[in-house]
């Protein structure tokens, strides 16, 4: 149910307008509250609000209003509905006190407001007004202004107990699902009340939006007195009882097609202002019948129009709209058909005349009468189905009066006497014939590269007898090159002849265009056809006709400033020698030198570089002559007009790599591409190499150069040395570490791991370049056996000595040298040697190391030894690779990844 069945409307409250449906438009309207005569005045939205009448409510609760709101218009609208700003206090207590709706025609919606009355409301009725507007589609019927009404009562109330009756309707119906009823077929509804109350009540059914036709309400009977049963005019329930009343819903059978939503109403007797409400929803199911009829009203012409008539009645219950058609049946289409309406919208019930007015437009009245047949076509623009869609009609149009015959007769005769006379003059006139006087051509010679076309002179005498003139164009060998045209004569001068040729005792046409415009040899040949049959056809052809070709570009030479080249790379290290840094100049690469006849019929110059055995070597470069001298080519060439020629000069490539290098110039033309295109290619040009010495710029180990022998003393917490090293030199150079892990970067370093046996192993640092030499520098290792600790002896603990590095080399200075490296050992003695001491036992136990100890290295004074340049060198180098041990350059990777047990080098004793 829409409305709430417990509410009660007080009195002098205002009833709402429920809606409902209109039994003739088959629309959705509004309530049927006000009538005009026997039907109900359609509004164009419906309102039902819920709680209906006045509301009841306590301060601090919050109300929600249902407003159901239904378009009952023909249109879609957008609909607004709010509170009046003029209801104070009221309308600040609303929530949202506007919303919008958009409802298409016969939908309905819910619009709900909630209403927050505050805790300090003064108690008592408040007036609002709730306004249904919709401007743009139903102007004139809106706005709506309903008065409504609010109670508020006091912030604590006592508790009310529901005794309001209640009714339920079976079976349900709703907007969604509708009772479906045929034309004339009757909808029972079961209308069951409940008296809640604690009095007898007296109940009544009524249906205030249908005419007292369109219900019937029975009520269950009574017994007055034993053995009789009295119909009674209401249902009587005691307290608690449960009552049925059975109202039969029967729309006339005249009823439109639609929905309708009329509102049933429960009144109590006790209590008359109590709104007892519910809505039924049925649809009335539509029907189809129209029923067409076709009169001839003039089916026998001679000047008007014929006229026809449909007559179409609509004994259906839905709104039909027809197209009328008509068009001929004939193979040809003489008449205009005129269609009076040509659409035409019939309500149910109604009946429409439409006029067809048929008329001849084209041609003339014929002699023997003529029959016109035709069709008129019908069209339900709503799809609707058609009983009869076509029709067939016929028209006759009379034949002329005899009379008029009479013309015709004395033409034929006179017709038919000149044709005679035309023959005989035919006949008895002397023959004339025409003549070729002239035949040859505006000039023997044509140029291709101008596109021109041979064009030819000709004098005919007599023109008015010849029928065809035709021209045809041979090689020397006979074959058809150009034509054949075909000129007619027989209606005049043809219009391709119009601008080249007079006409008068004699035919001249000058400078007549053919199609012949390619390169070769013509022979054309005029043939002049008389239009007497009997008469001899003239043939006459002209001398041969040549058309110079156009001339084809070539490569007239093509070759390379110079046959070998040498390679330019930077210096490896710009910033260890600035001067040394040579950047790639077009004196580093290839450049080429061309030059090229007829520029103007190049197309496009392709220039491939390919290698001995044919691999690309140099990208094919593409360079566009359609415009000119392409841009990137602008600084290297120039054109010579009087030679007709392109000279190019210097054209850089991008060939900078060592090699053999083979040019390929390709010249495309404008005209087709030739086969084969002309091509030209350079003798074998060479760029050698710049060959780099390879060189060993550093080599140390725990950041110190790298001496010819390092003496170290087995010590267990000290197992492996830390080795830096730098190579410089060409592309192909190896750089190998050996024994392991052999093949390494020109750059890096790495953890070496040592034996703590005694014994001896040597480390090579090789660089091999690209022909094979190769460099070395290697380092003996040799690891001793660590003295005894000496004796414990009882003396006062010496002064503290220093720790030094483990790792640093010591050389000796003897005394009396006062630290000049004039008095250093000379390289290859005992003295000169890498030493590394072990660590020492302190009398009390602690670990202190010995002081350097000089230890002989055998073979040191042989033939061979270390050349005293190197240890200049190594003194030099032991500075550098101070300042190197800070930041060693080169990659890093080496550092975290010692090596595995089975990488490490062989250990010898």
């Amino acid at each position: 149910m829409i409305a709430q069945p417990n509410a009660r409307t007080p009195k002098g409250a205002k009833r709402m307008v429920m809606q409902g449906y209109s039994p003739k438009s088959g629309q959705i309207v509004n309530g049927f509250e006000d009538t005009n005569g026997d039907r109900p005045m359609i509004r164009p939205i419906g309102i039902i609000l819920n709680p209906a009448g006045v509301a009841l409510v306590t301060a601090g609760e919050v109300l929600e209003l249902t407003a159901t709101i239904t378009n009952q218009g023909s249109v879609s609208a957008i609909i607004d509905v709010f509170i009046a700003e003029t209801s104070q206090p009221v309308h600040q207590w609303f929530v949202c006190p506007r919303e919008r709706l958009a409802l298409s025609p016969g939908q309905a919606s819910e619009v709900v407001f909630q209403v927050q009355i505050p805790v300090d409301a003064i108690p008592g009725t408040y007036d609002y007004t709730l306004v249904i507007d919709a401007p743009q589609h139903y102007p004139e019927e809106t706005p709506i202004d309903q008065k409504v009404r609010l109670q508020v009562m006091p912030f604590i109330q006592e508790a009310r107990t529901v005794s309001d009756p209640t009714f339920s309707v079976q079976p349900p119906t709703s907007s969604v699902a509708p009772a479906l009823l045929q034309p004339g077929q009757p909808l029972e509804l079961q209308v069951t009340v409940h008296n809640r109350s604690d009095r007898v009540d007296r109940f009544f059914l009524t249906c205030p939006d249908l005419e007292s036709r369109w219900f019937t309400i029975i009520y269950p009977e009574g017994f007055q007195q034993a053995g009789m049963a009295i119909a009674s005019e209401g249902l009587e329930l005691n307290p608690g009882d449960v009552g049925q009343i059975l109202l039969f819903i029967s729309p006339p059978p005249d009823t439109w097609a639609g929905v309708y939503a009329p509102t049933i109403r429960v009144y109590s007797a006790n209590n008359p202002d109590l709104a007892l409400l519910d809505v039924v929803y049925l649809q009335i199911a539509p029907l189809h019948l129209v029923t067409i009829e076709l009169l001839s009203l003039v089916a026998k012409i001679k000047r008007e129009a014929g006229l026809f008539e449909l007559k179409l009645s609509n004994q259906g219950n839905v709104i039909r709209e027809i197209a009328i058609h008509a068009k001929s049946t004939d193979e040809e289409d003489i008449c205009t058909y005129t269609i009076t309406p040509p659409v035409v919208r019939l309500l149910p019930g109604t009946s429409v005349t439409v006029g067809v007015s048929v008329k001849p437009t084209k041609g003339w009245r014929p002699f023997f009468g003529r029959m016109i047949n035709f069709s008129i076509e019908l069209e339900d623009l709503q799809r609707y189905p058609l009983i009869n869609d076509r029709f067939q009609a016929s028209l006759f149009w009379e034949p002329r009066p005899w009379w008029q015959f009479l013309p015709i007769v004395i033409l034929m005769s006179a017709s038919v006497a000149a044709l005679i006379f035309l023959i005989w003059w035919l006949l008895t006139r002397p023959p004339v014939r025409s003549q070729v006087m002239q035949f040859s051509p505006e000039s023997n010679s044509y140029q291709e590269l101008n596109n021109e076309a041979i064009r030819l002179n000709w004098t005919i005498a007599n023109p008015n007898h010849l029928k065809t003139v035709t021209v045809v164009g041979f090689s020397p060998d006979g074959l058809v090159k150009s034509g054949p045209f075909i000129y007619e004569f027989t209606p005049g001068l043809p219009n391709a002849l119009d601008r080249f040729c007079t006409q008068g005792e004699q035919l001249i046409c000058r400078n007549v265009w053919t199609d012949a415009r390619e390169a070769g040899d013509y022979v054309f040949e005029l043939s002049a056809i008389p239009i007497n049959p009997k008469a001899e056809t003239q043939t006459i052809r002209t001398n041969p006709i040549r058309i110079l070709p156009v001339p084809e570009p070539k490569i007239e030479e093509f070759s390379s400033t110079q046959p070998v080249y040498q390679e330019r790379l930077l210096s490896p290290n710009p910033s260890a020698n600035p001067t040394a840094t040579r950047p790639s100049t077009e004196s580093n690469r290839i450049l080429l030198n061309w030059v090229l006849s007829h520029p103007a019929q190049i197309q496009q110059l392709n220039l491939l570089g390919l290698g001995p055995d044919g691999t690309v070597k140099s990208v094919e470069k593409r360079y566009n002559f359609a415009a000119g001298i392409p841009e990137e080519l602008r600084g290297f060439c120039g054109e010579n007009p009087a030679n007709s020629q392109v000279i190019c000069t210097n054209v850089p490539t991008d060939a900078i790599q060592p090699g053999d290098y083979i040019f390929h110039l390709t010249v495309i033309p404008k005209k087709g591409q030739s086969e084969p295109l002309e091509t030209r290619q350079t003798n074998t040009i060479k760029i050698l190499a710049e060959k780099i010495p390879s060189r060993i710029v550093q080599f140390t180990f725990n950041g110190q150069p790298a001496p010819p022998k390092l003496v170290r003393q087995a010590n267990p917490q000290q197992n492996s040395l830390m080795i830096s090293w730098k190579v410089e030199g060409g592309k192909g150079m190896k750089v190998e570490l050996l024994p392991a892990p052999g093949t390494v970067p020109r750059e890096g370093r790495m953890p070496y791991p040592v034996s703590q046996q005694p014994g001896s192993e040597t480390i090579t640092l090789q660089v091999t370049d690209e022909e094979g030499n190769q460099q070395q520098r290697s380092v003996i290792i040799e690891t001793l056996v660590p003295p005894p600790p000496p004796e414990i002896v009882e003396v006062p603990p010496p002064p503290a000595i220093p720790q030094a590095p483990a790792m640093v080399p010591t050389i000796a200075v003897p005394p009396g040298a006062n630290g000049d490296p004039a008095a250093s050992p000379a390289p290859g003695t005992p003295e000169a040697a890498l030493v590394i001491p072990a660590p020492m036992a302190a009398p009390g136990g602690a670990a202190v190391p010995p002081p350097p100890v000089e230890l002989p290295v055998p073979g040191a004074n042989l033939p061979g030894g270390v050349d005293p340049a190197a240890s200049e060198a190594a003194s030099e180098g032991a500075s550098e690779g101070t300042e190197e041990a800070v930041k060693e350059p080169g990659p890093q990777f080496f550092e975290t990844e010692p090596l595995a047990p089975a990488e490490l080098p062989p250990q010898f004793n």
